[in-house]
């Protein structure tokens, strides 16, 4: 009696993937996710002192118990985690976005409680601290944005999340376009070839899918919102407020300069106050020498930046008010906060603000785009 032997398992000879199989696979609306949970930080740690500061810096808890604040932070981050792990709807993303971010607004906040000994709340290290912690997130939505699906294994990652939308239906046309990019640089992939046959036979349902005939309501709203920016915001009009919001902010700024100077020199008749504090005559507080220095610089590249739109040089007038902002807000700014948290909320917002506007300059009128364009992929 012969004995046949079994034929190899139909698995060995499956087309192995290429790479690790456990590497993180970035999504493809990831960056836009994280700057919302960035947004969502900044504005709940700014609402959160500005309340606090205008009712008194109440205590809810009575005599024995105080309920602070990073105790709803924590909650808000336990029901953002729990959305994510129960439901996936297309939903999820940005309301997680939203509850992460002001719950680790509300705990990181409080930080000064958890560095000292005495629970300081204003100890002067928190501000810088908080304001790092928010640069941090920052600059990890604008290292996402970089991300690209260049593989198999990864585009096949943005096309599952990206066929909720077919789910939900009906599809934008531009969501429909660039998913189907998405599917035919999946089906043109060699390294998985087991991809490469579900995404053609994705593609006839994607194609098929019902499509919006109208404008969604958003898109609508954006819409009427770009046809009132035209009307209001001309370019001349709107070169004429990044000029004065440019020479405002940059003279503001160039206060520092006096401040440098009196320090440099160590003039005994200057009086220099912070925080409602007066620094005595001939100190040299390092962190204040810092903040002025850098205060000074970029209020000289502001003033340039307005000198340069005011003559119509915009694009180098741009560039550099936006590297002087982009300097202030991620350098100056964290040593400011050391010296005055409060005065730093104030100079975030208004550099933030300008930089919006130098930003929405250069899509309307350098590149000409309309805010109902949809964002980069």
């Amino acid at each position: 009696m012969t004995r046949t032997e079994p034929a190899p398992a139909a698995a060995d000879a499956r087309p192995q993937p290429a790479g690790p199989m456990h590497s993180p696979v970035p999504r493809a609306d990831g960056a836009r996710w994280v700057a919302l949970l960035a947004v969502s930080f900044g504005v709940t740690v700014v609402v959160t002192r500005l309340y606090l500061s205008l009712s008194g810096w109440p205590q809810i808890g009575g005599d024995v118990y105080h309920l602070a604040h990073a105790l709803w932070g924590g909650l808000l981050l336990i029901v953002g985690g729990v959305l994510t792990l129960l439901w996936g709807n297309r939903w999820v993303q940005p309301l997680t976005a939203v509850l992460v971010g002001a719950g680790s607004g509300l705990f990181v906040d409080e930080v000064g409680k958890f560095i000292t000994q005495r629970n300081d709340y204003f100890t002067p290290l928190a501000a810088p601290i908080i304001y790092l912690v928010f640069l941090g997130v920052l600059a990890v939505a604008v290292l996402a944005r970089r991300a690209h699906l260049t593989n198999g294994r990864t585009l096949a990652y943005g096309v599952t999340v990206a066929l909720k939308a077919v789910a939900d239906g009906p599809l934008r046309p531009a969501a429909r376009r660039e998913l189907l990019r998405d599917i035919d640089a999946l089906a043109a992939d060699t390294s998985r070839p087991d991809l490469a046959d579900l995404a053609t036979r994705v593609r006839p349902v994607v194609e098929n899918a019902p499509v919006v005939a109208a404008p969604q309501r958003m898109h609508r709203v954006l819409g009427v919102l770009t046809r009132i920016e035209r009307a209001v915001l001309p370019r001349w009009l709107h070169r004429v407020v990044l000029i004065l919001g440019s020479v405002l902010i940059g003279l503001l700024s160039l206060v520092g300069l006096a401040v440098f100077v009196a320090l440099a020199t160590g003039d005994p008749d200057a009086t220099i106050i912070i925080d409602d504090e007066t620094v005595p005559p001939g100190s040299r507080p390092p962190a204040l020498v810092i903040a002025s220095a850098g205060e000074t610089v970029v209020g000289l590249m502001l003033v340039v930046a307005a000198g340069a739109l005011l003559i119509g040089r915009d694009r180098f007038g741009l560039r550099v008010g936006r590297l002087g902002l982009v300097l202030g807000l991620a350098g100056v700014n964290v040593v400011l906060g050391y010296i005055d948290a409060d005065l730093v909320v104030a100079v975030v917002v208004l550099e933030l603000a300008l930089l919006g506007l130098y930003h929405r300059y250069r899509l309307r009128f350098l590149e000409n785009r309309s805010i109902t364009d949809d964002p980069p992929g």
